[in-house]
């Protein structure tokens, strides 16, 4: 049963959709844009000409126009809200609630098993005499 489920958290994050952003930054200003990753290499894609080719009026002021020199211009391509890191997150939280309540119910456990091991022990006594 550990194995199939396994087996299934793995093949869930090989098929693990990936959202790629470009994070563009000009000066104290910056803005995100989410990248098509239909390239092999989508933070190849992450340059100032896409950024300015994304940009609309108010979202990065400074990107669009000539306030921002070349040399201050920065970009950086980075990933979020993959499937693979979810399935991680939440396996941790499903193991450590399993475990504290394994420590929760085991003296519990252990209690009833001595009670009935003890229980068992005793012989009825026939009532023919």
């Amino acid at each position: 049963m550990l194995f199939a489920l396994m087996s299934l958290f793995i093949a869930m994050a090989e098929a693990a959709e990936i959202k790629m952003f470009c994070k563009c930054f000009c000066g104290s200003n910056s803005t995100v844009f989410e990248i098509p990753t239909f390239d092999p290499k989508p933070c190849a894609n992450c340059t100032k000409q896409f950024c300015l080719d994304n940009v609309e009026d108010g979202i990065c002021d400074g990107i669009a126009d000539a306030t921002c020199p070349s040399n201050d211009f920065k970009t950086a391509c980075f990933a979020r809200d993959s499937y693979k890191d979810e399935i991680i997150v939440d396996s941790f939280l499903c193991i450590t609630v399993g475990l504290v309540l394994f420590a929760v119910i085991r003296p519990h456990f252990e209690k009833w098993q001595k009670n009935r091991i003890t229980r068992a022990q005793y012989e009825t006594v026939s009532n023919t005499e």
